[in-house]
């Protein structure tokens, strides 16, 4: 369907979400928040989409939320449900798609935008494009799960050094936080996203989602609970077709044509 503020395509086996505000650098609206939803509704069902990008059209990934979008009086009561309503929601369905997702980040992420591309499993990010924890700037602290994200990511005390400062964190400080796995020059960044995309695309995509819960929950439990979680997924993986195609394929020394089942997806 066609949506107003992201525009969504599929090539091939990779489903390609495209943030669609660029005169406002991809600010956050509640329509977009609201296609957000309903799109990645749409790629959670579609079992021949394998891999998403999501990346930002123009110059910005994503500017966070839409401040000129506030009006009327609020009360404490409805910026909390808004935010774990609406941004809370958006942030979980990326977090817990059936399907590797990789950010694109071709220019300028900030505020809630961090939200969004955090959630996504895989970050590739243009020389030119940065991060920014601009809340603090005017006197708020962090959401959309960008705070959960950052302090797995770097720990407590350069968490608190980069969201206290406020400051613009280049693409290659990122890379070395350990905030995204490549930069590229950003005439280039689509290219490498789709390259990622493919190759997640046809890959063992029931064991990619397992890996994802698995290192998921590893963040927030002990070794023993971790291990019971890892026992569980591999349980699934190996009773898989697609684990028996490894293995037939390892045996025959030839290339596995993997089609993204385990035991219990589809």
């Amino acid at each position: 369907m066609n949506y107003k503020t992201i525009q969504y395509t599929v090539e091939g086996k990779v489903g390609i979400i495209r943030l669609n505000r660029p005169e406002k650098y991809n600010a956050i609206t509640q329509e977009l928040k609201e296609d957000m939803l309903h799109v990645l509704g749409v790629i959670q069902n579609d079992k021949t989409v394998r891999a998403v990008i999501l990346t930002g059209n123009g110059k910005g990934f994503c500017a966070g939320a839409d401040l000129s979008g506030f009006t009327g009086p609020m009360t404490p009561f409805d910026v909390e449900n808004d935010l774990k309503l609406t941004y809370a929601n958006v942030v979980k369905r990326i977090k817990g798609l059936h399907k590797p997702v990789i950010a694109a980040i071709n220019g300028p992420v900030a505020g809630a935008g961090l939200g969004l591309a955090l959630a996504c499993d895989f970050m590739i990010m243009a020389d030119t494009a940065s991060m920014r924890y601009a809340f603090i700037n005017i006197a708020l602290v962090p959401d959309a799960g960008s705070s959960w994200f950052l302090t797995r990511a770097v720990g407590y005390h350069k968490a608190m050094e980069i969201i206290c400062g406020g400051e613009k964190i280049p693409a290659e400080e990122c890379k070395k936080l350990g905030l995204v796995s490549q930069v590229v020059p950003v005439a280039d960044i689509m290219t490498a996203a789709t390259e990622l995309a493919t190759k997640m695309a046809n890959g063992p995509t029931a064991a990619y989602v397992s890996t994802k819960k698995v290192l998921r929950y590893a963040v927030t439990h002990g070794l023993n609970d971790t291990i019971d979680k890892e026992s569980e997924e591999q349980a699934l993986n190996i009773l898989g077709s697609d684990n028996m195609e490894g293995v037939q394929a390892f045996l025959e020394k030839r290339k596995p044509e993997f089609k993204g089942k385990g035991f219990d997806h589809s």
